[in-house]
């Protein structure tokens, strides 16, 4: 079992939660919303996900501190635009924990990838990126998916792939931490051409 810090109570982050939860990891999710903090502590549920059932070994509370403090992985799942300031008021608790970049997008006026703000705000941590193919109802319902581990690190990449494999969610892992990190960023644009070619009968 393992300590995890989740940054960030969307529905991905949620997810996230649920579904490590359930392979006996303690996690701990931080949100800016107390609303959201509530819902997921007192009634055990997901404000974005409306079918999830959160475990009992999931807790969210609005301290940074609380959240990270002994844990062994911080998971990034917050908004791309809020990333670089989220770290920034949460950083001075970080020690040696494992960092995975959970998110997908660029950072606003800079448009650095995620990887490199991390990089920058956190240079003594190792980091790494979780990708797709999934989707946050999937992982939540137990639904067969798999993802990606992307990291310059192999000690990271073993790590996350043993912890996070299960019996429904199958963890690859990768060097090429850009590649993994751009098809991640551009996830909407293959879903909406994924469409249009199912929309109009086509196969390849």
């Amino acid at each position: 079992m393992s300590k995890i810090a989740i940054i960030g109570s969307g529905s991905w982050g949620v997810a996230l939660a649920i579904y490590l939860a359930k392979q006996n990891h303690d996690i701990k999710i931080w949100s800016f919303s107390k609303e959201e903090a509530d819902i997921i502590n007192i009634e055990k549920k997901c404000k974005f996900l409306p079918e999830a059932v959160v475990p009992d070994n999931v807790y969210c509370s609005l301290d940074f501190k609380e959240v990270i403090e002994e844990s062994e992985y911080i998971l990034i799942v917050t908004p791309s635009k809020f990333v670089r300031e989220t770290i920034s008021k949460f950083k001075e608790y970080v020690t040696n924990q494992y960092i995975i970049i959970c998110s997908k997008g660029f950072e606003q006026g800079t448009q650095k990838t995620l990887g490199e703000v991390v990089q920058e705000e956190l240079p003594n941590n190792k980091v790494g990126i979780l990708s797709g193919p999934s989707h946050a109802e999937e992982v939540s319902k137990d639904i067969p998916t798999a993802m990606v581990i992307a990291s310059e690190n192999e000690e990271l990449k073993n790590k996350i792939q043993q912890q996070f494999f299960s019996e429904t969610v199958r963890i690859y892992t990768s060097d090429d931490v850009k590649g993994v990190e751009l098809r991640w960023c551009n996830k909407k644009h293959y879903c909406i051409l994924r469409r249009y070619c199912k929309w109009n009968g086509l196969r390849r």
